[in-house]
């Protein structure tokens, strides 16, 4: 019986200190219900919960936007000690992006959004009894989750305008960061080659009508150079009256003696008829 006791009591211890140990290394923190108004300051994680969990702690924080009445939203944070000495550059988180100025973006078109980071023993130890909060804007940070983590990457940066298309138009990170596509360079290179074809056109549609043009011009000279040396055909037949010129050519010799051949010719056909 004895025995069974003693074992007994060495499992309860056990599951005792495994509950202990899940105690210790993750825990939430209520944090506020309500706006508490633009770049104010948030409620406290104390610092108590932060060393209870023991070195390194990553804090995941739930937030809930908040549209103001007027202008657009603009939903940001900072991490900061009670000095409101901003901490963000102490921080890492493969996840959380970051601004220029230290400000951490949030989603602002959803309903809720949550970011993580991990917050190193040394800041933690660092801060004052009060612990850790936030400076706050157009957001709601109802509770943060606390758990044992270790160092991630350094946070990515984004300027005024990447931030505000993640913040405004819930875009990710390679979205608001991407290159803006080169329209103008594209429309440049595509309108060298229709400029280039446009000149080969130009240069065989002008080559085309020049060929009509100098066959024209041909044409016209043509008649031009027949029509200049039209007196001089003129001229020779006046001369043709002139009995050098029958000579010449020998078409009057040959008429006269066919003439003088067919007159023969009949006579012998007369002369045989009389007979």
């Amino acid at each position: 019986m004895k025995i069974k006791k003693i074992l007994a009591a060495i499992a309860a211890g056990a599951v005792a200190v495994s509950m202990m140990a899940i105690n210790a290394f993750a825990s939430t923190v209520t944090l506020n219900s309500d706006y508490t108004g633009a770049w104010s300051q948030s409620a406290f994680i104390p610092k108590s919960e932060l060393t209870a969990i023991g070195g390194d702690v990553k804090v995941t924080l739930h937030i809930t936007p908040k549209a103001p009445v007027i202008g657009t939203i603009n939903s940001l944070f900072a991490p900061m000690d009670a000095n409101w000495t901003r901490l963000s550059d102490q921080l890492t988180s493969d996840t959380a992006v970051v601004k220029e100025d230290g400000m951490i973006v949030v989603n602002g078109t959803v309903a809720e959004d949550t970011v993580s980071f991990v917050v190193p023993a040394a800041t933690i130890e660092a801060l004052t009894d009060d612990g850790l909060s936030f400076q706050l804007n157009d957001i709601i940070i109802t509770s943060a989750d606390l758990e044992a983590g270790a160092p991630e990457a350094a946070m990515r940066t984004v300027n005024e305008d990447q931030s505000g298309l993640m913040i405004q138009k819930g875009m990710t990170y390679e979205e608001a960061t991407a290159p803006a596509p080169a329209e103008t360079t594209a429309v440049a290179e595509e309108a060298a080659p229709a400029d280039d074809a446009a000149e080969a056109d130009v240069t065989d549609e002008d080559a085309d009508d020049a060929a009509p043009v100098a066959e024209a011009e041909t044409e016209e000279a043509a008649p031009a150079a027949a029509e200049e040396a039209a007196p001089a055909e003129t001229t020779a037949p006046a001369a043709d009256t002139a009995a050098t010129t029958a000579a010449a050519t020998g078409n009057v010799a040959v008429a006269s003696i066919a003439a003088v051949m067919a007159v023969a010719g009949v006579a012998v056909i007369a002369s045989r008829k009389r007979k």
